[in-house]
């Protein structure tokens, strides 16, 4: 079995990423492994309106601050000590298939099949397709 030292599990509210957020504790707990939660709020949802866009921001990054922290307590109850929180505003897919890993060195990426943006993949291409076909590293997928 691989050891895995840095973990990115991508995080969106949606019920597949509760799983791999699971999944991804596990993976850290069982590899003493830094496990890096990732929430990348999707500019493109965002508003066209300037006063809008920056309610809507700030509205964005305030349930996803209050996400990121219970699971960091959710991760640390389970014994996992190193952990890192990442937000970011831009494409999801691409935070999580290149600039994270590239810049944290993440050798495990963990999400769910489908996530908050499941209405829109017809449109634009599932993000986990996009993950598992551009990232540097192992990918898995949880359903």
């Amino acid at each position: 079995m691989t050891h895995y030292q840095n973990i990115l599990v991508a995080i969106d509210g949606s019920k597949n990423a509760e799983k791999a957020f699971h999944e991804a504790v596990a993976f850290a707990k069982a590899n003493n492994s830094k496990l890096y939660l990732a929430y990348i709020i999707d500019e493109a949802s965002l508003s066209t309106s300037s006063f809008a866009v920056s309610k809507i921001l700030k509205e964005e990054q305030g349930k996803a601050k209050m996400l990121l922290a219970n699971l960091v307590e959710l991760a640390r109850k389970a014994g996992i000590e190193n952990i890192a929180e990442i937000l970011e505003v831009g494409e999801p897919k691409t935070y999580i298939a290149t600039i994270i890993p590239t810049e944290y060195e993440i050798d495990l990426i963990v999400a769910g099949a489908t996530g908050k943006g499941s209405l829109t993949r017809e449109k634009v291409g599932s993000t986990i397709q996009y993950i598992v076909n551009h990232a540097p590293c192992t990918v898995l997928m949880v359903k």
